[in-house]
C-alpha cells in the first residue's frame, strides 16, 4: 500500500541530496583550468503535434580573464515518434572571437540524437540519449564526436514556479582527430595516429523554473573533465622536448538560460 509520508520524506531527502551535490560541485570552480559564464537565449515552436522547431544562441564569457570566448547559435528540429522516443537534428556553427591564433574564426557542426524518456516514479523522470556529431573542420582531438547522455529530474507542479531540479551526465568518444605522435620509452617515435577513444566526461546540475506556460528559466553549473582510457592517449608528453601535446581541456561553467515557447 502506498505510504504518503514515506514518499514525502523521499522527496525531501532527494532535494537535500541535490542541494548538497550542487554545493560540492560549485566548490570546485577554482580548481579548474578555465571558468566560463554561458548565457543562452532561445525560442521554440510546434509545427504540428510531433514536430518542433527551435533556435538557441549561446554566449560564452571567460570569467577569469574577461571577454567573450565564442558565440554558438543552434538550429534544431525535433520529431516525436511516440510518448517515449524522439529524434533530433541540429546545426550549430561556432564563432570564435577570443583572439586566440590557434582557433579558427568559424566552426560548423551538425548532430543527430535519439532519445528515450522513462518515468521512474510519480515525481522522478529519466531520459537516455545517444548523439553523433560531425565537425566540418577537423579539430585537434576529433572530427566526429559521439556521446551518451543521462538526464534525471524531479517534477512537482506544486513547487513555486514549478521549480525542477535536474542533473545530467555525458560521456564523450573522440574520433578522427589530427594525428598525434606517440613515443617509446627511449624517446623514439612509436607511431603517428589519431587519438580515438573515450576522452571526456561532463556533469551538469541546476534548476529550471517555469514562471509562465511559455517561459522557461534555468540556472546551472557544468564541469568538464578530459581523461585517457585505453592506449590512444591525449595529453601526451614528448620525452625529447618535455612538451605536452593536446593537453587536457578541463573547464567549469556557470550558466543561465531563458527560452520562450511560441
Amino acid at each position: 500500500m502506498f505510504n504518503e509520508q514515506k514518499f514525502k520524506n523521499m522527496k525531501n531527502y532527494s532535494l537535500i541530496l541535490f542541494l548538497i551535490l550542487s554545493i560540492s560541485l560549485n566548490a570546485q570552480v577554482n580548481e579548474t583550468n578555465k571558468t566560463m559564464l554561458w548565457s543562452t537565449l532561445g525560442v521554440s515552436t510546434k509545427l504540428n503535434d510531433n514536430l518542433k522547431l527551435s533556435y538557441y544562441q549561446l554566449h560564452s564569457i571567460n570569467l577569469k580573464g574577461g571577454g567573450i570566448n565564442f558565440i554558438q547559435p543552434d538550429l534544431g528540429l525535433a520529431y516525436k515518434l511516440n510518448n517515449k522516443w524522439s529524434l533530433e537534428f541540429h546545426y550549430s556553427p561556432t564563432f570564435s572571437i577570443d583572439n586566440n591564433p590557434n582557433n579558427q574564426s568559424l566552426y560548423h557542426r551538425i548532430s543527430g540524437k535519439v532519445k528515450v524518456k522513462t518515468k521512474i516514479s510519480k515525481r522522478f523522470r529519466m531520459s537516455n540519449a545517444l548523439v553523433a556529431e560531425q565537425h566540418f573542420t577537423q579539430r585537434s582531438k576529433f572530427q566526429q564526436r559521439y556521446y551518451y547522455r543521462l538526464d534525471l529530474f524531479y517534477r512537482d507542479t506544486k513547487l513555486p514556479w514549478k521549480l525542477r531540479p535536474f542533473i545530467n551526465q555525458k560521456l564523450y568518444v573522440y574520433s578522427n582527430g589530427k594525428p598525434l605522435q606517440y613515443f617509446n620509452a627511449d624517446g623514439s617515435l612509436a607511431e603517428n595516429k589519431s587519438p580515438n577513444g573515450l576522452h571526456a566526461y561532463r556533469i551538469q546540475t541546476g534548476v529550471k523554473l517555469y514562471p509562465t506556460d511559455k517561459l522557461i528559466f534555468a540556472l546551472y553549473y557544468l564541469k568538464q573533465k578530459e581523461f585517457n582510457a585505453g592506449s590512444n592517449n591525449i595529453n601526451v608528453l614528448n620525452p625529447n622536448t618535455n612538451n605536452i601535446s593536446r593537453s587536457f581541456y578541463d573547464f567549469s561553467v556557470l550558466g543561465l538560460s531563458l527560452s520562450f515557447k511560441l
